[in-house]
């Protein structure tokens, strides 16, 4: 790795489909992730937002090497994760981590907090006395007190759980974090505590993030860049702020106009994109069946266009 590469993790051409239709003379499969590209660098969050189905979380097992690829390249720190040495991918795995979506799941009940916390540090041979001080540091870096160290998930709320999920994905010292859809199983005012909480560690422990949404309000709080993902397809790439204030692809005005306002009176102010359901197509632009202002030449594939930093794939722009 080039110890000046501001590059930590890097995606090329990723694909990875599942048969999902099969009979003696055919086969069908779902393209979940088609070709998708892009980098993360160090002390970075980049948000990946789409709807249910947009191969959001499919690219967050990828990238973990939780599921295997079909086609493509994923990097971490120069190193190919396909062709790591076993000593490679040990220290791959300690220096990666992750937080889930409903951490009444991920949390294994019959584990308090103390041993929740410390089970990463016995798979990965610390000695009993560095672990002690690392469950301790860690549960006050998530914003909870060494009194919680003797409790139950059931014994928590929501919000306390998902700190306990934080705390023990920032437990190894990883260098970048897959957040998959962590705040949607939150009450709203919780989940401010969790982005403010997230927004921390990056700033302090200089920890890169793969922040997963359906929702753009949580993703433009956090990210510094974005994509925009729809059927496996990226649609927009670029800054959070050209992305959320100068958004180029039709799918991407959708998302952002169907936010709700900040203010009721705002309501008004809003313009309706029509809701248009055609025929779907092969081989042309997946937003096809949906796109407000499809024309004749969204029946055949559009290029990825690069424009000022941005990425996008239409026809249009």
């Amino acid at each position: 790795m080039d110890s000046h590469s501001p590059t930590l993790l890097k995606v090329e051409n990723l694909s990875k489909q599942y048969l999902v239709k099969k009979t003696l003379f055919k086969k069908e499969f779902f393209k979940a992730v088609d070709n998708v590209s892009f980098s993360l660098d160090y002390n970075q969050i980049l948000g990946i937002v789409g709807e249910s189905g947009s191969g959001k979380s499919t690219i967050g097992k990828l990238v973990l090497k939780l599921i295997e690829k079909d086609t493509g390249k994923i990097q971490f720190e120069g190193r190919e994760i396909d062709r790591m040495s076993p000593s490679e991918e040990k220290k791959f795995r300690k220096e990666t981590s992750v937080i889930f979506q409903d951490p009444r799941t991920s949390l294994n009940p019959r584990f308090n907090v103390y041993q929740i916390l410390e089970e990463p540090l016995i798979i990965h041979k610390f000695p009993k006395t560095e672990r002690k001080e690392r469950v301790k540091k860690a549960i006050l870096d998530a914003g909870l007190d060494e009194s919680f160290l003797g409790r139950y998930p059931s014994e928590l709320s929501g919000g306390q759980r998902q700190r306990v999920a934080i705390a023990r994905a920032i437990i190894l010292s990883p260098k970048m974090i897959l957040a998959d859809e962590p705040t949607s199983a939150l009450d709203v005012s919780v989940q401010l505590q969790i982005i403010n909480l997230i927004k921390r560690m990056k700033e302090e422990k200089k920890i890169s993030f793969l922040f997963i949404s359906h929702d753009l309000n949580v993703v433009g709080m956090l990210a510094d860049r974005i994509i925009v993902l729809y059927r496996g397809k990226i649609m927009e790439k670029g800054s959070a702020k050209d992305v959320l204030l100068n958004p180029l692809h039709p799918y991407t005005k959708i998302l952002i106009q169907s936010l709700p306002p900040e203010h009721p009176r705002q309501r008004k102010k809003i313009e309706k994109l029509p809701e248009i359901y055609r025929e779907e197509i092969k081989g042309g632009c997946v937003f096809y069946s949906r796109c407000p202002v499809a024309e004749e030449r969204c029946k055949k594939e559009p290029e990825l266009k690069k424009i000022n930093g941005r990425e996008v794939y239409c026809h249009f722009i």
